[in-house]
C-alpha cells in the first residue's frame, strides 16, 4: 500500500496481503545469499599472503565472515519484520468471521498469503472442489475487507502496509 493510500477499494487490501509473498521471497533471496557466502568465505584460493598489498587467504575469510554475520542480521530483521506482518494480516482476515462463508474466505486469505499455500493447496485444506472457488473466495474478501476496514478502529493495520 503506498502512503496515504486508503483501504476502501479491494484491490488496495490485495496489494496490502501481496507484500506478505513479496517478503517471503525477499527471505528466501537472503537466504540464499547467505549461502552463496558461506561458500565463498570456505571456499579461499591460495594466494601469496606474504607479498605486500595483496591481501591474503586469512583476510579473505574474515571479510568472508564480517559479510556473513551482516547478512545475518539483515534476515533476522526480515524475519522478525514479517512475523509482525502474519500478524497484522491474520487480525485483518479474522475481520470476516460472521458467516460459514466469511470464515472460508478469511481461511483462503490465511492459508494463501500467510501461510503461502497455493489456491489448489487451500481448496483441499477448506473442502473446496476447484481452486478457482478459493480465487472467487478471496476476491470476495478483499471486497468485504474493504467495506469494513475504514469502520475498524481498534487496530492500526496501515503501519505494517510497506
Amino acid at each position: 500500500m503506498r502512503k496515504g493510500e486508503r483501504m476502501t477499494d479491494p484491490e488496495t487490501v490485495r496489494r496490502w496481503f501481496q507484500q506478505l509473498p513479496r517478503m517471503r521471497e525477499k527471505i528466501q533471496q537472503q537466504e540464499e545469499r547467505i549461502v552463496d557466502l558461506q561458500c565463498v568465505a570456505t571456499a579461499t584460493t591460495p594466494s601469496v599472503s606474504a607479498t605486500l598489498g595483496h591481501s591474503g587467504t586469512s583476510d579473505k575469510v574474515g571479510n568472508g565472515v564480517l559479510a556473513i554475520v551482516e547478512a545475518e542480521e539483515k534476515l533476522a530483521a526480515l524475519k522478525r519484520e514479517y512475523v509482525e506482518m502474519q500478524k497484522a494480516a491474520i487480525d485483518v482476515a479474522y475481520l470476516l468471521n460472521a458467516d460459514q462463508a466469511s470464515i472460508r474466505r478469511s481461511k483462503c486469505i490465511i492459508l494463501c498469503y500467510v501461510e503461502g499455500k497455493t489456491r489448489e493447496q487451500a481448496a483441499v485444506e477448506i473442502g473446496y472442489t476447484q481452486a478457482r472457488t478459493v480465487t472467487r473466495a478471496l476476491r470476495e474478501a478483499f471486497i468485504s475487507i474493504a467495506e469494513v476496514w475504514e469502520d475498524t478502529t481498534s487496530c492500526d493495520f496501515d503501519g505494517k502496509a510497506g
